[in-house]
């Protein structure tokens, strides 16, 4: 009843929303007031740090708190948002604040820092922010020439010039696309160098600023090397559907994802093709997009909903969501002239709003909650300011408020404003992304403003992707001396007068219709759109009628699939360890992907674990849609895995499958042993140790087939090919497939993979070791790595005969072998709390993401066997884990307080007796962490030797 009396008042808000005027004065002076709200809370508690974390009243700094993965790769401890924000200043009137911004980044703001970035991001919040910001400083010195009398040397534009400098290096490829991550300071490391892939729209979201630029600073260079870049996208678009992927490979373009929509990894590639016509006058970016806008709307777009599909087959779909970014498209429709249809998916858009207060991250077709995030995203805004400019439809005005709404309803806290993790509970992320003030309230306020309102005519400057203003004349050319204007009001279109002094740069579209007929026409739209929306609701509740409710919540949050995981997307890392699946990474720096399904938060999210990990292993099998062009294709992989404890399933070493034999469509496990002689090439000395076993032989002196004939004569199962030249790795070679010979092969039934000498040498000092123990080796080869149910039950087992499965109090007992935790108490209070960790390959100089990734492993290892009285306690005691970890790998993190939650969960909470903690599947030495209790803190050291 409560829900129902909310949704009530809602809609009756709505009816008295539509049928009053609305006040635009107040709305854009609300607007200011909460512009300043998260201005002035980032500047007291965040700043010189690059974003604000407004739960936290703290600044997130790069290296020194807990890192997030490669969401962190916008930062590189430069201001990020304020250098984001300072044209927004301008916009909102506030001059003041915007030369003190202008003096601090002056001051305070260096470049030279060992960080690694990405490419992309630093683009267009930080370079494309100072060259904003320099125009701006500029234009507010000519109007009002008191202020910025200092600023005289265009010391914002220099600030450029060092940092386009310092991303110049990343398009050095063959492609000319640019590698996705540099450091700023050393350039394109070696490690950095072997990066391979890269998003379209990463690629293809560079020329608007790399134009200006080289326009404001007569330098070529910058925009030459992005003309480059998405010349050579355009070349490998599919030359049937002229459509694009998603993700490519820098070097040779080959496609590595070909799904094709209008969203992530795609968007602002779309959209810098038709700005750049705006901006620079080409022609042939105009082409260019009219190409791929025709191919959208033919094969993605399906009535006022956008269906992502295979690029070189488009009538395929390829995943059953959308995700928020696409909320761009309505407003690069209008820039394009198809006002009509640009209404038509702002309506399915405002429809999602209105049904869920924000546009989640994702949503089905029905328009339900597919990812429950909402990080204050601007795209749907953006694409409600240009409708508005467009139409001057009061309509948009209402959306606009609407949208106001719910942020002070919702995300509004005291320092700030908060992401939303869940929108459908409404908590809250500490995280305050730069372009919530750059681009969100941005937008927000021009919808309000009246010309009069602002120090400078928007429409005479293009919005790049991140909202920052660059000028139409940067373009201009000497044959027509007219100003160019981006949008003409609807009335103007009818003025022959307007047209003698400015060149629209845009279609004339609706030439002869005045606002009114066009708002008329718009409602028809919007109508319709509802229409259409609402049989499609009726036809899903149809469908669902006769299932339980419990089954339509499930579908609403709906699984994640395979096709669309990302290991960026920290939304999709939540879901997977919802699955109770847990990522690492393998000692080939390879992802890996384990599944316990006993960790799952339900048995049906275990079972869409075990869906998960089976379609993971299907596109393995397929290539994943892998390099459409390469000349010679990799071998696909196949897999060697370590049974015997302590591994028990890990490290994952990586090779080839032989095109003769067994094709492996299950595992083969066995016990391991050394061919004698290990070349195989004559009749073997150790036939009854290779009998049943899988043999390790060593390339060379004759052919692999006549290898795997020896082992098989002898009774083995399968063979392992170890290559014989040195250096060698499935990360740096050539990976292909052994061939057999002019024989006929069908008398081979057993599987014959090969390793590179990298991975080869491992297994070889493991058996090696193993012998001298008189132990055996077991391993198991297949293309679907073992996951960690098999640790797992080997756990299970060790607990069973020790009889310790009951929950024991603190302390922890120790092993022989390590322990995992323990509190030392003093008359009931702890003294200190110590960890071990063991990291594999992992160090200091790892990427983030692995970072991150081995110490969650440990953080749902510790989850796995812990109790305590309330999540609170359990999710203080994590962090707690968690700073303990980045500190043991030489990571700068915070103190963790000692809260009260914090302090009981160290005094009350339960551990399982479990097995040495190398059990868990980790590997590498032991490092013991210990952390002192003191009255406000918990500082962590490393206990020496340990």
């Amino acid at each position: 009843m409560k829900t129902l009396l909310r949704v009530c008042l809602v809609l009756l808000g709505a009816i008295a929303l539509s049928t009053g005027e609305i006040d635009k004065v107040a709305l854009k002076e609300q607007v200011l007031e909460m512009f300043m709200h998260g201005y002035n809370s980032y500047m007291k508690y965040a700043w010189p740090a690059d974003e604000l974390m407004p739960l936290s009243c703290a600044g997130r700094v790069r290296g020194v708190t807990p890192s997030r993965g490669d969401v962190d790769d916008s930062l590189g401890n430069f201001s990020l948002t304020l250098i984001d924000t300072l044209d927004t200043l301008i916009v909102v009137g506030a001059y003041d604040e915007f030369e003190d911004a202008v003096k601090k980044v002056v001051e305070n703001v260096r470049f030279d820092s060992d960080l690694i970035v990405s490419v992309f991001e630093t683009n267009i919040r930080v370079l494309g922010g100072l060259i904003s910001g320099h125009l701006m400083a500029e234009l507010l010195r000519g109007q009002q020439p008191q202020r910025l009398k200092w600023y005289k040397d265009g010391q914002l534009l220099k600030m450029a010039v060092d940092l386009g400098d310092r991303l110049l290096p990343a398009f050095n490829t063959s492609s000319g696309l640019p590698f996705s991550r540099i450091n700023l300071r050393h350039g394109m490391l070696d490690h950095l160098k072997r990066q391979k892939d890269t998003c379209t729209a990463c690629g293809g979201t560079m020329l608007l600023e790399m134009a200006a630029l080289s326009r404001l600073t007569g330098n070529p260079v910058y925009e030459e090397k992005a003309r480059k870049a998405m010349d050579f996208l355009w070349s490998q678009r599919h030359r049937s559907s002229d459509l694009m992927g998603t993700v490519l490979d820098v070097h040779n373009g080959a496609w590595v994802r070909r799904d094709s929509g209008i969203g992530a990894g795609i968007d602002s590639y779309y959209e810098y093709c038709l700005k750049a016509y705006i901006l620079l006058g080409d022609n042939a970016y105009l082409e260019r997009f009219n190409r791929h806008y025709d191919a959208v709307m033919r094969y993605v777009n399906k009535g006022p909903l956008f269906f992502d599909v295979q690029m070189h087959r488009p009538t395929i779909a390829t995943r059953s969501f959308m995700d928020s970014l696409l909320a761009f498209w309505p407003g690069l429709q209008v820039l394009k002239g198809d006002i009509s249809e640009a209404v038509q998916m702002h309506e399915m858009l405002f429809q999602v709003v209105q049904k869920h207060k924000f546009l989640p991250e994702a949503f089905t077709h029905d328009l339900q909650v597919h990812w429950a995030e909402h990080p204050l995203r601007p795209e749907f805004i953006e694409s409600t300011y240009f409708l508005y400019r467009a139409t001057r439809d009061p309509h948009y005005l209402e959306v606009a408020k609407t949208v106001m709404d719910s942020l002070n309803e919702h995300v509004r806290v005291r320092c700030g404003w908060a992401g939303v993790k869940d929108i459908r509970v409404m908590s809250h992320e500490d995280r305050m992304d730069s372009f919530v003030l750059s681009e969100t309230f941005k937008y927000l306020y021009m919808i309000f403003a009246e010309p009069d309102d602002l120090v400078f005519d928007p429409d005479n400057f293009v919005l790049t992707t991140e909202a920052h203003f660059l000028p139409l004349h940067l373009g201009d050319s000497k044959e027509n001396p007219l100003p160019r204007r981006l949008i003409l009001d609807p009335d103007e279109r009818l003025s022959d007068a307007a047209l003698r002094t400015v060149r629209p740069v845009l279609p004339l579209y609706g030439t002869q219709k005045s606002k009114e007929r066009l708002g008329e026409e718009a409602r028809a739209v919007r109508e319709r759109t509802q229409n259409v929306l609402e049989e499609l609701n009726a036809l899903q509740r149809n469908s669902d009628s006769q299932r339980s409710a419990q089954q339509v919540c499930a579908q609403n949050a709906e699984r994640l699939r395979a096709i669309d995981f990302n290991p960026s997307n920290a939304a999709q890392l939540r879901q997977l360890e919802e699955m109770g699946i847990t990522l690492s990474y393998g000692e080939d720096s390879r992802l890996l992907l384990t599944h316990q399904g006993t960790a799952a938060k339900t048995p049906e999210h275990a079972q869409w674990g075990i869906v998960f990990m089976t379609e993971i292993a299907e596109l393995a099998r397929a290539g994943g849609g892998h390099a459409e062009s390469a000349a010679s294709p990799p071998a696909e992989p196949i897999y060697v895995q370590l049974l015997s404890a302590p591994h028990l399933g890990l490290p994952i070493l990586t090779g080839s499958l032989a095109l003769y034999g067994s094709k492996l469509r299950t595992q083969v496990r066995g016990r391991l042993t050394l061919a004698e002689p290990l070349r195989a090439c004559e009749k073997l000395t150790n036939p009854d140790e290779v009998r049943d076993s899988i043999a390790i032989v060593e390339r060379s002196d004759c052919m692999f087939i006549e290898k795997t004939r020896a082992i098989q004569a002898a009774g083995g199962i399968g063979v392992i090919v170890i290559d014989h030249k040195k250096d060698t790795s499935w990360s740096t070679s050539q990976s292909f497939s052994m061939s057999g010979d002019a024989k006929s092969d069908e008398d081979i039934p057993i599987p014959t993979m090969f390793l590179f000498r990298k991975e080869g040498e491992y297994l070889l000092k493991e058996v090696a070791s193993r012998v001298l123990k008189k132990l055996d080796t077991r391993v198991s080869i297949g293309k679907q790595t073992i996951d960690a149910d098999h640790w797992f039950a080997s756990w299970l087992q060790h607990l069973r005969l020790r009889r310790t499965m009951e929950m024991k109090e603190f302390p922890m007992c120790a092993h022989s072998e390590g322990l995992v935790t323990r509190v030392v108490k003093a008359e009931g209070d702890p003294l200190y709390v110590e960890f071990a960790f063991r990291f594999g390959p992992v160090t200091m100089e790892s990427e983030p993401i692995e970072h991150q990734g081995i110490v969650e492993r440990h953080i749902n290892h510790m989850g796995s066997i812990s109790e305590f009285e309330s999540n609170e306690e359990r999710h203080a005691f994590m962090n707690l884990v968690r700073a303990a970890g980045y500190h043991s790998l030489g990571l700068s993190v915070k103190d963790e307080e000692l809260t009260p939650k914090l302090a009981n969960a160290l005094r009350t909470m339960k551990l399982e007796e479990t097995m040495p903690d190398w059990i868990s599947g980790l590997t590498g030495s032991l490092t013991r962490v210990r952390c002192f209790v003191t009255k406000g803190t918990i500082p962590c050291e490393i206990v020496p030797g340990g």
